[in-house]
């Protein structure tokens, strides 16, 4: 099979890139990207914004995204996450279209849940720009699919974090190293998060399953269980140094203003996804489900 992965320079599309490489069932692995200089695993065939590539994939992997940028607006959001989107699938032929694997994101439920979680066919709520957009992406999807006699799954991330990666997490070990960071409240808030190589084994497994079992359906690809904000803080290196809220929210609003108030009640709330499929370890290949305390990984920003 030929596959074609979608911001094959990013943090998922990286690694996604890798775990194909190395499965025999791909004779082909191609890279979109936008730019000539883009870092790719050696074996990719690379396309610079040229999406003739798409015309005879049997795979796509969407993963190319624009991901919470302070600066974007709205319209910048639906022009890359929507716009661009559509001008992929509009790409393929449709004759023979591909299976279509796409990655959203958990921020389609809002910005915080319940502490024991939500599953995953709980209605949308997103609450921003990027989640927003997020969704509409699935949704053009869906009409395409349905349209072309395509399969599409979707994927709903938790927070990523691994190798190359530049999210909520890498800021977070960030803020850690320059000793710019404290706890929140106790610290027992619960966060749902995805290793890298988990979702690049979830994206290949889902690429394979039966049309019944994937068409047009939302999976939420994460670790096999939520971390508390503490084990986190640890696993990064950092110490378990608590505020309490109000004291916290003082600090944060003194430091950085309003902004600061906003990230110190979203470190605080609880971010828990339940998936209703998670990988059994024959899925996976015989590899083993890598977490924040996988003994290889050094913090979490890879080896």
């Amino acid at each position: 099979m030929i596959a074609l992965v979608t911001g094959a320079n990013g943090c998922v599309g990286h690694a996604l890139c890798e775990a194909l490489l190395a499965d025999e069932g791909f004779r082909e692995v191609r890279g979109l990207v936008r730019r000539a200089d883009a870092e790719l695993p050696e074996g990719v065939v690379r396309f610079v914004d040229d999406l003739s590539c798409c015309a005879d994939a049997d795979v796509i992997f969407h993963c190319a995204a624009l991901v919470h940028q302070p600066t974007a607006t709205k319209d910048d959001y639906q022009k890359i996450n929507v716009g661009f989107t559509g001008q992929l699938l509009d790409a393929c032929n449709p004759e023979r279209p591909p299976r279509f694997v796409f990655f959203s994101t958990v921020a389609v439920y809002g910005e915080s849940t319940p502490r024991p979680g939500i599953a995953e066919d709980v209605p949308p709520a997103p609450a921003t720009p990027y989640a927003a957009s997020k969704l509409a992406a699935e949704k053009l999807i869906d009409r395409w699919a349905d349209d072309v006699g395509a399969i599409a799954v979707h994927l709903r991330l938790a927070t990523v974090y691994g190798p190359r990666d530049r999210g909520n997490i890498a800021k977070l070990e960030a803020a850690i190293k320059v000793g710019r960071f404290f706890i929140p409240g106790d610290g027992k808030n619960k966060k749902t998060l995805c290793a890298v190589e988990n979702a690049a084994v979830a994206a290949i497994t889902l690429s394979r399953a039966g049309s019944m079992a994937v068409a047009g359906k939302r999976f939420v690809i994460a670790d096999a269980a939520p971390y508390t904000l503490r084990e986190i803080v640890t696993a990064l290196g950092g110490k378990s140094l608590c505020l309490p809220m109000p004291l916290a929210l003082v600090v944060a609003r003194v430091l950085k203003g309003r902004e600061g108030v906003v990230q110190v009640r979203k470190l605080a709330a609880d971010n828990v996804y339940k998936s209703s499929a998670p990988l059994t370890p024959a899925e996976r290949g015989g590899n083993k489900e890598k977490t924040l305390f996988s003994p290889h990984r050094a913090g979490v920003r890879g080896e």
